[in-house]
């Protein structure tokens, strides 16, 4: 027996472009039997009725229908739906106190719909889409497992919850003031230095809400949950807009955060992730379709099986294929010639410096860049591709056309993606080699005929890469590519990168922030260091093992490969493995 379950993304639907190809091809309509409905012009698909057959979902020219299977067992465990041939999330994470549970999963599953259940903003209606969610049966599905124990203190008042929400770039739209008088308004626990001092907010004390970057606003929404007195701190993607050091600290003040308390953090940086958890739990499905929850595991135990795509204890496969890393740090050694080359490079601004010493980039090769936030790395970017003037030195060898896909991506474009990517690339966009190489790996190719306006975040950004990796150019700068895009595509997207690079013999520049995205994609490394906002150096190409090291120095932590998947993997603080690399001057793992 299946449990079967339809979804369709209504912001995709078009039925008059279509002339309800859905309805016309399903069998069960043409026998007299009515699987596909409409009502006021959109299609409903009746489960019961719908035999699977996924005939719909071939015509569709949306790509908006779904049609799963699941086992019957899991209509048990259907914790909330959202309305007729909708989301739907099985099972929830369960906290665990004193203890850090991480949650990992692709965007579109169901993470922060449990997060929200958790935090008691949305009530479970059990799969009954047709009335709001009730609080005596919560209490009476969940009899006898931890979870009743947590909603009851929940819904009785007794343990009081702080969220974090994932949604920080809203912030400036809803509140105002200075940085240090928010803070201390909303100081219960009486750790206003603290928390300031942890999470470096000092620089931003003064400012005003709206004139504060990306990772300070992501700070202030921390600092601001931390600073209740709360039982349970839920954190939805607390890494993002944070360069490394800033969520190495953000890491280490949760550590401290969580003891006797609940705290459980959603997030697609695995090396953080990896860090900052006790425990781990996976959520896996069809985005937009279904998710389900797996129980809480042991970190490394839990984001193998992520990696893996299997879960042991329930014999489910959920991903076609295992994602595994490369052991093999690639050489130095570039035989091939120079692309671009340039001199000693210096710009000033008022208050700021940047010097880059003299570097190359060869063809076929990926040079990642790493560093702090504020530290010249974009003005680096805006020098090679002439947005800025150079003050001192200047560009040797030039290339004679640059692809640059920006860090911050303002779209104001009215079409679909595929016409998008035509106009900025050509023809070129939609070939059979586009298609292999960069759209279908990327899950790009089902959202050609989406419009642009009505992309996600991460859906956006991987449209921009493509159009920009698509591009006839000599030099790609791609600036903070996995920003907004999940940890199962972050992974994807590294290796698209560098096998894109590699097929075209072209060579690319690529900022980033996340460790492991920076360590797939990169043949070689610049690094960058001085003092955020005031003075930034950037040496030349290094090979990757001499700049990690010299950059996993400056962060203070150390990296190691997971046995089994190969991945990075930060040694807990003062470790045995943290204190024997550290000694050996081996911050980056071992040869």
């Amino acid at each position: 027996m299946v449990l079967r379950v339809a979804v369709i993304d209504r912001d995709a639907c078009n039925p008059s472009k279509c002339q309800r190809e859905c309805y016309r091809f399903c069998p069960p309509v043409k026998m007299g039997i009515p699987a596909v409905e409409f009502k006021d012009d959109e299609p409903y698909i009746n489960e019961e009725l719908c035999i699977g057959c996924g005939i719909c979902v071939k015509k569709c020219p949306f790509q908006a229908i779904q049609i799963v299977n699941l086992p019957q067992e899991l209509e048990t465990n259907l914790v909330h739906q959202y309305d007729i041939n909708g989301f739907r999330l099985f099972r929830l994470p369960v906290p665990v106190r004193d203890k850090i549970l991480g949650i990992v999963g692709r965007n579109g599953t169901g993470k922060s719909t449990a997060i929200k259940i958790l935090a008691g903003k949305l009530i479970p209606n059990f799969g009954d889409y047709t009335r709001d969610g009730n609080i005596d049966e919560v209490l009476e599905k969940f009899a006898g497992t931890q979870l009743y124990y947590y909603f009851k203190d929940l819904y009785n008042g007794r343990i009081r919850v702080a969220y974090k929400p994932q949604e920080v770039y809203l912030t400036p739209k809803v509140v105002s003031g200075k940085v240090k008088n928010i803070l201390k308004s909303i100081d219960e626990r009486g750790e206003y230095d603290v928390v300031v001092d942890a999470l470096s907010l000092d620089e931003a004390l003064d400012k005003d809400v709206k004139e504060l970057s990306g990772g300070e606003v992501q700070r202030l929404v921390i600092a601001a949950a931390a600073l209740k007195d709360a039982d349970v701190y839920l954190f939805d993607e607390p890494s993002s807009f944070n360069d490394v050091f800033q969520r190495m600290r953000v890491a280490r003040y949760l550590r401290r955060l969580a003891s006797k308390r609940y705290l459980i953090v959603v997030d697609h940086d695995l090396a953080f992730l990896d860090y900052i958890s006790d425990f781990v739990s996976v959520v896996y499905g069809s985005p937009g379709a279904y998710g389900i929850f797996t129980r809480p595991e042991s970190v490394r135990t839990g984001i193998n099986i992520f990696l893996d795509g299997y879960i042991p204890a329930d014999n489910i496969r959920f991903r076609d294929r295992r994602i595994v890393f490369s052991t093999i740090v690639p050489s130095h050694k570039i035989e091939t010639y120079p692309i671009l080359k340039y001199t000693s490079l210096i710009k000033r601004f008022p208050g700021f410096k940047l010097k880059v010493e003299d570097g190359e980039f060869r063809m076929g090769e990926v040079i990642g860049i790493v560093g702090p936030n504020a530290i010249g790395k974009t003005t680096f970017f805006r020098m090679l591709v002439e947005e800025l003037e150079i003050d001192d030195g200047e560009i040797v060898i030039g290339p004679g056309s640059i692809a640059y896909k920006p860090q911050y991506i303002t779209p104001d474009y009215d079409g679909t993606v595929e016409k998008f990517l035509v106009e900025k690339a050509g023809p070129r966009a939609v070939s059979e080699f586009a298609k292999n190489s960069l759209l279908k790996p990327l899950n790009i190719y089902n959202l050609l005929e989406r419009r642009i306006k009505d992309l996600s975040g991460g859906e956006l950004q991987k449209v921009y890469i493509a159009s920009t990796l698509l591009m006839e150019a000599d030099l790609y700068l791609l600036d903070e590519p996995s920003a907004f895009i999940d940890v199962e595509d972050r992974l994807e997207l590294a290796d698209a990168i560098n096998r894109f690079i590699k097929l075209n013999g072209k060579p690319a520049g690529v900022i980033d922030h996340d460790i492991i995205v920076v360590d797939a994609v990169s043949d070689r490394i610049i690094v960058f260091y001085g003092e955020p906002g005031r003075e930034g150096y950037a040496t030349k190409p290094l090979d990757k093992r001499t700049a990690m090291n010299m950059f996993l120095k400056d962060v203070g932590i150390t990296l190691r490969r997971d046995k089994h998947s190969g991945r990075p993997r930060i040694n807990k603080p003062d470790s045995r493995l943290d204190r024997e690399q550290k000694e050996i001057g081996e911050y980056y793992y071992s040869k």
